[in-house]
């Protein structure tokens, strides 16, 4: 993929929430060296992938591009990164302010938003075959306040295999869980691509609706 507007967003967005936090977990090592050195592995990493189309036409070049700063960062390390540190840096960046406002701001709790996802869906799917790419259908729920996805292909997970970090993968998948909680939903999942299951199975639910309660019910 080329270096875009994309990736130039994501690392700004990301890397201060994470080097912060490493400041604080690895005292001893310098962060500063260790950032210059995870951004151009980073640019090294993003030159290696093929194209998935542009963020605007396929949103989930977002999501590759993330994965990739978070990869980058873990093979920089000027030690070996702990599986547990990596998930709190999954976290973290979470929090930074760019992303919590980008998911904050969507209110996916509509019959309309939701067609118009589906719509969206197909659009991307079909930008390109790489297993870079994601293969997603949102299927709009019996009303606004739910609905499901299924991925049947992840553009992380070819990226883990890549990289040859499978491992570190479902550490990724618990942004999905955090992200849909800033949306104001509640997601429920039973399986995942990345570890091993046919596809991934995202029913959403808003927060207090009556699909939220029945769930809980279960």
């Amino acid at each position: 993929m080329k270096y875009s507007y994309c990736e130039k967003l994501m690392w700004l967005a990301m890397n201060g929430v994470i080097f912060e936090l490493l400041e604080e977990k690895t005292p001893d090592v310098d962060c500063k060296q260790w950032k210059k050195k995870s951004k151009e592995r980073y640019k090294q990493i993003i030159s290696e992938l093929d194209e998935i189309g542009d963020m605007m036409k396929n949103p989930l070049r977002v999501s590759l591009s993330g994965g990739a700063v978070w990869m980058a960062v873990y093979e920089t390390a000027p030690n070996k990164m702990s599986e547990k540190l990596f998930s709190e840096m999954v976290t973290a960046t979470m929090g930074a302010p760019i992303i919590k406002k980008a998911f904050s701001g969507k209110n996916p709790f509509s019959l309309d938003y939701q067609k118009k996802k589906a719509e969206k869906d197909k659009i991307a799917n079909g930008m390109s075959s790489s297993p870079y790419n994601w293969v997603t259908e949102t299927i709009p729920g019996r009303d606004g306040d739910e609905y499901t996805t299924i991925y049947r292909q992840c553009g992380l997970c070819e990226l883990g295999r890549k990289l040859g970090h499978s491992e570190l993968v479902p550490y990724m998948c618990q942004m999905d869980y955090i992200s849909v909680d800033m949306m104001g939903g509640v997601l429920h999942r039973t399986k995942t691509l990345a570890t091993g299951g046919d596809c991934c199975d995202f029913y959403v639910c808003k927060k207090g609706s009556k699909w939220d309660t029945t769930e809980k019910n279960r």
